[in-house]
C-alpha cells in the first residue's frame, strides 16, 4: 500500500496529468469522504483499492477537479447488462493485480452516461470483449461526445503499486 503523496506522484508519472491536478482531485474526493484521510508523513493513511478506484473514476469522469465527487458517484452507478456496476467491477480490478492484467482499456463518455471496459481475450490479443455500462434510462444527448480513457498498462501499474507491501511506511 502507498501513502497519498506516493500514489499521486505515481499517477502523475504514468498518466501525464500534472501532480497538482491529481492532488486537487484527491483533496476534493477527501472532502466528499471518498478517500481515506488522516495524519501526514509516517502517519498518513495507506491508499487501498477503494481509493485507487475513486481516483480513476474521478480522472475519467470529470474535466474539472471541483466536480469529481459528483462524477465518481455518477460513474460508479453505471450498470452493465448483467447488473454489475462500473464501480464494483473497477474495485474488483483494483483489488486483484491478476485481474488488472486482463484490462486493455477503460473508456468513459463524459457527457453521456456510458463507460466501456475492454478486456483481453485468453491469448492476450487486442481482440478482447467489451463490457458496456450505462445509466438506467436511455438518454440521447446532442453534441459531441467527450471521451476519456486509461490504458490497461497504466491501470496494471497502479494496482501493482498500491498492492506492494514495501510502499507502507513511506518506503517507495
Amino acid at each position: 500500500m502507498a501513502h497519498r503523496t506516493q500514489l499521486n506522484t505515481q499517477i502523475a508519472s504514468l498518466t501525464g496529468i500534472s501532480k497538482h491536478t491529481i492532488d486537487r482531485i484527491g483533496v476534493n474526493l477527501n472532502k466528499g469522504g471518498l478517500l481515506h484521510s488522516g495524519g501526514r508523513g509516517r502517519h498518513a493513511p495507506d491508499m487501498g483499492p477503494e481509493d485507487l478506484k475513486n481516483i480513476i473514476l474521478a480522472m475519467l469522469g470529470s474535466e474539472s477537479t471541483g466536480r469529481v465527487f459528483e462524477s465518481v458517484l455518477k460513474l460508479h452507478a453505471l450498470t452493465s447488462k448483467d447488473g454489475q456496476s462500473l464501480g464494483d467491477v473497477l474495485l474488483e480490478i483494483c483489488s486483484e493485480p491478476k485481474r488488472a492484467k486482463e484490462i486493455m482499456q477503460i473508456s468513459v463518455l463524459r457527457n453521456y452516461p456510458q463507460a466501456t471496459i475492454y478486456w483481453k481475450d485468453e491469448s492476450g490479443t487486442r481482440v478482447g470483449r467489451m463490457q458496456d455500462f450505462r445509466s438506467s434510462p436511455k438518454q440521447e444527448q446532442q453534441g459531441m461526445r467527450v471521451v476519456a480513457s486509461i490504458s490497461g498498462k497504466v491501470i496494471n501499474a497502479l494496482v501493482e503499486f498500491v498492492s506492494r507491501p514495501e510502499n507502507v511506511g513511506g518506503n517507495a
